[in-house]
């Protein structure tokens, strides 16, 4: 139900919050013991609240890990848009990948800016995905499509989901 501590429990796993009791363990280790650089590279995450970067997609997408232009990585995040099923939106935008998106990508709807996360989350590549209500905002189709993209990104990872959605978790 709403107010479990389900987000609360997620914001706690790469430590954006400190427990004020008990002791969370990852991989056998007290998460206090972790170096808070190296396990938050862990985590993957996705949220209802997307936060996005007055930069371009490509930057948003890479967080700014590729802005060398380098080729490889250029292609690492044309596949993440591809997977997250938003690859011939960006390609279409007036200067593609390279589009600056504005304040928060407030001119992109809410599941295009549900994609770009995704897309990002598949960049990193991350051992650990946290999908906290990832879709909660979404119309029937831009669920659809977002519900395909974060399939693939959940393939081989473990993935910790939190929605209200049947639909989210069922699979």
């Amino acid at each position: 139900p709403s107010g479990a501590g389900k987000t609360t429990l997620v914001n706690l796993l790469p430590r954006f919050l400190e427990p004020t009791s008990g002791t969370l363990v990852l991989d056998g280790h007290a998460l206090a013991d972790w170096n808070v650089a190296a396990l938050r590279r862990q985590f993957a995450l996705v949220s209802q609240d997307v936060v996005l970067f007055n930069d371009t997609v490509a930057a948003n997408v890479s967080l700014g890990t590729s802005a060398d232009g380098d080729a490889a990585d250029r292609e690492r995040i044309r596949a993440a848009l591809a997977s997250a099923n938003l690859l011939e939106f960006a390609e279409s935008l007036p200067n593609g990948l390279d589009t600056v998106v504005g304040h928060n990508a407030s001119e992109f709807s809410g599941g295009q800016r549900q994609r770009l996360a995704i897309a990002r989350a598949i960049f990193k590549d991350a051992p650990i995905l946290i999908l906290d209500e990832a879709t909660s905002a979404l119309d029937s189709e831009s669920e659809r499509l977002v519900q395909q993209a974060l399939g693939r990104l959940m393939k081989g990872r473990t993935s910790i989901v939190v929605a209200h959605r049947l639909s989210t978790i069922e699979r």
